[in-house]
């Protein structure tokens, strides 16, 4: 008899819960087919020595577990909501003799069956989804990549244990609570919760903190953009830190003040005369009352999590397409060597570094260079140079000069034609993501007088800002071209090393040609170390003197791997959050028709038509299923807009306007299409069920 009960009531529960089993397989399916990108039965790549995809793993296979976590909660809800429908039924039982050890276990093995049935469901459409995600990373990495249908088996018992573990626990501490329980309070478990009605006072200071909670996230978005127009698009991390976290901090307290505020707007609506005696809107009033009050803690974190997943749709995919741009321009040649003075206190002791070693060290290892450059710049006057006690802070330090030549063979190493320029002129180069024309309008100066006494005009051609790379600055992203007989008479600053090699460097070199690199500046040039790194090592900002050594390879494979792990975490942490909240509200709105299934009888028993009926039931949904997708997206609009003050530079610079707005074009469809699929389904089993109950009492009132 409990045999037939068990599977019976998992039936039940499967038609009862249909959007929790379709939320299920999909979260099982996502968490599959994401974290199947690390499985070792995976080949792709293997062999691949330009890549390197341990990097890429360890960031994917953390980043979905943590994300994954917020499942826990989820199955959590679920069963304690499923225990709480369900409780008079289990109290029946226990009135009918079953014991209540039976009932719990019952219970337990019920959701435990429930919940894996959709696990493995969700298991075997993940295999297909993990071939498109595959195709999708091999693409954008390979440019050429076909879909491969696999099977994983360690990915397929990580999901079956991760999720097992939720329905566990979930299942084990309700059973628990089922098994202690009196008959009588369970009796009272399933209680409408009517909502219970506030004084006067905390609905003004509700609507008061509201008020002042988003007033302060406004004040705070102006001062933002006064201050962005100040820096000129490159505003300090710590400025933007402080008033993006003031801005936050004030969105969530005011979120949950914003419902304790709606509940207050919904009585004094229900008051009005003008909708108190109006049809049924006073039934309908009073539901969306009694829903809001007594569910303020689940709209507000639901609220929340919107907000988390619609920011992450769109900053996390538009950082990886940033990431990817910035490439381009940080590494113009294939390897790249800087060279620092700042940490050295006697311009005596500034090295004039042969760099033919390196070339020894990489023909040592079967690397030909096809072009190569020591690449010198020079303090314009000979104050410029200072020191660490010298400078205001560790970012002061002057900007530098450089000659033609070496400018123009720079030009040609990345492909730009050479520019000319007369002995008697001068002309700047700009950081790439500097604005050429504001730059230009803002010299005021057109010579320069050196200390020799040389007088310098500013070119025809003033700024120039091709991407050459960050190692031709100091700090302030510009740098001067003299003629290369000036520059013959200046004190050198520093000597940084470029290069273009035959074929790429295997990945796994790199790492070796570092170190012999290093070890033999450090062997030739040790006066530095003995005089200096022993001083000013444990400084936090300091760098070593000619770091960082860069190579094409490496900074490819580790920017290629983190900008496709930042857009897979972004749509799948995106996904997760939203497909979470829509299924709470979804059965939010399901359960609270089926609450109410008396109040309808009673309405049609009245003499109210089933169609005004179902408008009612619609429009109630409508706005308990919305009003939260609403309220996360007018808060993610300005959270997106502290983000593009805070990058807009570099989001135009290395992505451009069109992919910017693609950028939150996909994810804004993708959202739309999740939205109206479960709210669709929403409908649907309110329709259902409601259309149901009406017709057996319609039935029944003419038999």
């Amino acid at each position: 008899m409990y045999t037939k009960l068990f599977g019976n009531n998992v039936k039940r529960a499967v038609k009862e819960y249909t959007i929790y089993f379709c939320t299920l397989v999909i979260s099982s399916m996502l968490f599959f087919a994401f974290l199947s990108l690390t499985s070792r039965y995976h080949d792709i790549l293997d062999g691949d020595g330009n890549y390197s995809w341990i990097l890429f793993r360890n960031t994917i296979r953390y980043a979905v577990l943590a994300i994954s976590i917020i499942f826990f909660a989820l199955i959590r809800y679920i069963n304690t909501f499923m225990l709480k429908q369900r409780s008079r039924e289990f109290a029946v039982y226990m009135v009918l003799g079953m014991e209540q050890k039976m009932v719990a276990r019952q219970f337990f093995l019920e959701t435990l069956i429930f919940g894996m049935a959709a696990v493995c469901l969700g298991c075997i459409c993940g295999m297909a989804l993990s071939g498109i995600i595959v195709t999708f990373v091999m693409r954008t990495i390979l440019e050429s990549y076909s879909f491969r249908f696999g099977f994983y088996p360690d990915t397929v018992i990580v999901t079956i244990l991760f999720f097992g573990i939720g329905f566990l626990t979930a299942g084990f501490l309700n059973a628990r609570k089922l098994y202690k329980i009196k008959l009588i309070d369970l009796l009272k478990e399933k209680r409408v919760n009517e909502g219970q009605k506030k004084g006067k006072c905390f609905y003004l200071f509700s609507l008061g903190v509201t008020v002042l909670c988003f007033g302060i996230v406004g004040v705070m978005l102006y001062s933002f953009a006064h201050i962005n127009s100040i820096y000129a698009g490159d505003i300090p991390a710590y400025i933007s830190n402080r008033y993006q976290t003031v801005s936050v901090a004030a969105a969530i307290i005011g979120i949950f003040a914003l419902y304790n505020t709606a509940s207050f707007i919904l009585i004094v609506i229900r008051n009005h005369k003008k909708w108190k005696n109006r049809n049924i809107n006073s039934v309908l009033l009073g539901n969306l009352f009694q829903k809001v009050s007594s569910t303020v803690n689940i709209l507000s974190v639901s609220t929340l999590a919107i907000t988390v997943s619609l920011t992450a749709f769109v900053i996390l995919p538009v950082m990886a397409e940033i990431t990817t741009g910035y490439l381009n321009y940080r590494m113009p040649f294939d390897i790249m060597i800087n060279n620092s003075y700042r940490y050295i206190d006697e311009k005596e002791d500034i090295p004039h570094i042969d760099y033919t070693f390196v070339k020894d060290i990489l023909e040592k290892h079967d690397i030909a260079l096809s072009e190569e450059l020591a690449q010198e710049s020079f303090f314009i006057w000979e104050r410029d140079f200072n020191t660490v006690d010298t400078r205001e802070n560790w970012r002061d330090l002057p900007r530098l000069a450089m000659t033609i030549s070496d400018y123009n063979d720079m030009r040609k190493m990345a492909g730009f034609e050479t520019i000319e320029l007369a002995d008697d002129q001068f002309f700047m180069h700009i950081d790439y993501e500097l604005d050429r024309e504001s730059i230009e309008k803002s010299i005021d100066t057109t010579q320069i007088q050196l200390d020799d006494g040389t007088v310098l005009t500013l070119a025809d051609k003033s700024v120039c800002n091709e991407p050459l790379g960050k190692y031709l600055f100091n700090m302030d992203g510009t740098v001067l071209v003299f003629p290369d007989e000036v520059c013959n008479n200046l004190f050198l600053a520093r000597i940084c090393y470029y290069a273009n090699t035959e074929n790429e460097i295997p990945y796994a070199l790199c790492d070796t040609i570092y170190e012999e690199i290093l070890a033999y500046f450090k062997e030739h040039y040790s006066y530095l170390y003995e005089k200096y790194e022993v001083k000013y090592h444990k400084d936090k900002n300091y760098v070593g003197f000619i770091e960082p050594i860069r190579f094409w390879s490496q900074e490819n494979n580790d920017v290629t791997m983190t900008a496709t792990s930042i857009r897979l975490l972004g749509i799948y942490s995106g996904m997760v959050f939203f497909i979470i909240c829509v299924t709470v509200l979804a059965l939010q709105s399901i359960t609270d028709c089926i609450d109410h299934r008396i109040q309808y009888r009673n309405l049609y028993r009245m003499g109210v038509e089933e169609r005004d009926i179902l408008k009612m039931t619609n429009r109630q949904s409508l706005i308990y299923f919305f009003t939260p997708c609403i309220a996360a997206f007018m808060i993610a609009l300005p959270i997106i807009y502290s983000f593009v003050l805070r990058y807009g530079h570099k989001i135009f610079t290395y992505m451009g306007s069109i992919g910017f707005q693609f950028g939150v074009l996909i994810p804004g469809i993708l959202i739309v299409l999740i939205l109206a699929c479960y709210y669709s389904a929403t409908v649907y089993m309110i329709r259902k069920n409601l259309t149901h109950d009406l017709y057996c009492l319609n039935r029944k009132m003419y038999e």
